[in-house]
């Protein structure tokens, strides 16, 4: 049983996205459950992309208890797409033929939540979004999963593996990486690409669908207006202002 956790660094507080932290509990967990068994078939890699230092939250996962690590390596923080993070993501499963690869429901910082899905279809697994529990059986080689919807309704699924799961925060409470394992996190090799590595020989590997052009913070267009006085004279003067926009 192999499972593969995506996980992405944060640009400002350079720490995993929190989605992508209970992803990797989740994996953790699903490979304890294995051991509590007696059964030692589960193993747990990591892969991210970014810049060099980005290889920081791999040696955190390997400090929970995580087995290989995978670095996808860029430039810098400069902005990816879903589209290319899923291909980019793709190629590095292939390599292992993952029974199970989870993602979080979405990066905390984009919030677009795109990446697991696109990766789902590349790879031509199914895919269940928004996961708040999962149980993994070996007889069939299945998982069921329960999916959270609206209104506090779950679906209730049972997965052929491999699969894709987007695992929603709540699900787990991620632990802090041990001192035993954190010392022994450095021995463990962190396998690099670069994009000229994944994709050998294409001048044009991965062909953007979209064009990032800039960011802001978004324009103040309204401002409130505090009513003064008695609660008479708030009444009278809520009572205007309805009436001037029309709405009494």
């Amino acid at each position: 049983m192999k499972i593969l956790i995506c996980i992405k660094q944060l640009s400002d507080s350079k720490d995993i996205s929190r989605f992508d932290a209970h992803a990797l509990e989740e994996a953790i967990l699903l490979k304890q459950e294995f051991e509590n068994q007696g059964i030692d078939l589960a193993a747990v890699d990591v892969v991210t992309i970014g810049p060099l230092e980005s290889s920081k939250i791999i040696k955190r996962a390997f400090g929970v208890g995580a087995d290989r690590g995978y670095h996808i390596v860029t430039r810098d923080y400069e902005y990816i797409s879903s589209f290319e993070t899923a291909s980019k993501l793709a190629v590095v499963a292939k390599k292992r033929s993952y029974d199970l690869i989870l993602t979080g429901i979405m990066s905390q910082d984009l919030m677009a939540g795109q990446t697991g899905p696109m990766l789902a279809e590349m790879l031509g697994f199914p895919c269940v979004t928004n996961v708040v529990k999962t149980n993994l059986t070996l007889e069939n080689h299945s998982i069921e999963v329960e999916q959270e919807m609206e209104n506090g309704f779950r679906d209730c699924l049972s997965i052929t593996l491999p699969a894709v799961l987007t695992i929603q925060a709540g699900i787990n409470t991620p632990r802090y990486p041990t001192l035993s394992k954190m010392l022994t996190a450095g021995k463990k090799e962190i396998v690099t690409f670069n994009e000229a590595e994944l994709f050998p020989g294409e001048a044009e590997p991965v062909r953007a669908r979209e064009t990032f052009v800039s960011m802001e913070y978004p324009e103040k267009t309204r401002s409130g207006h505090l009513l003064r006085g008695s609660l008479i004279d708030k009444a009278g003067e809520l009572l205007s202002i309805l009436q001037e926009k029309n709405l009494v």
